[in-house]
């Protein structure tokens, strides 16, 4: 489908929400859509590739694009940096492309505020009726992933709240209570928008 102009599609949701894997069922389903690769800081997980999950680098390297303005936006998350490489945006919306965006709350509300009418903002939040429910889900979910240590996701279950708070800011919310129906329902929202 040949869009009239390039739009950025930005999935934010707070950590174990399940955003990277829904990200990954709507690249496969449009594979002419591109994806934004961040840049972190954090050590490289097993099953991750660099330059295709995340761009890895030390803080030295981080802090210098940084200061030259290679990012569109940074944020410290969990004690480690991210940053969103500015110069495949400008790729993207030049040649009318989508772009796929799996960035944190802050980081998905900066570039929605930055490029407004080129961006289709989407909040992913867990089931459970309260927020109480919600964090005992998301609690199992990042214990199951088993790739970090309960420090860790005791610090991402603290900010749930914090990252709830933007839930409005979004254009688009859905609950993640079924992945198949979420991806589905995600892929036609954006298709409606795009044509």
């Amino acid at each position: 489908m040949k869009l009239k102009n390039g739009y950025l599609v930005v999935l934010s949701a707070p950590s174990g929400t399940g955003k990277t894997t829904i990200c990954k069922k709507l690249l496969e389903i449009n594979k002419d859509w591109k994806f934004s690769v961040s840049a972190t800081t954090r050590e490289k997980r097993d099953n991750e590739k660099d330059g295709v999950d995340y761009i890895f680098m030390s803080k030295e390297k981080f802090d210098h694009q940084v200061r030259f303005g290679d990012f569109l936006e940074s944020e410290w998350v969990h004690g480690n940096q991210y940053g969103t490489p500015i110069g495949p945006i400008e790729d993207a919306l030049d040649n009318n492309k989508v772009m796929l965006f799996d960035v944190d709350v802050k980081g998905g509300y900066n570039i929605k505020e930055e490029f407004e009418d080129q961006v289709i903002s989407i909040f992913i939040e867990p089931p459970g009726e309260e927020i109480a429910d919600k964090i005992l889900i998301l609690e199992d979910r990042l214990t199951k992933r088993g790739n970090e240590n309960p420090t860790l996701i005791k610090q991402r279950l603290r900010r749930f709240e914090t990252e709830m708070s933007f839930k409005d800011k979004f254009d688009y919310q859905f609950v993640n209570d079924n992945l198949k129906k979420v991806v589905s329902d995600i892929d036609k929202t954006i298709k409606r928008k795009i044509k």
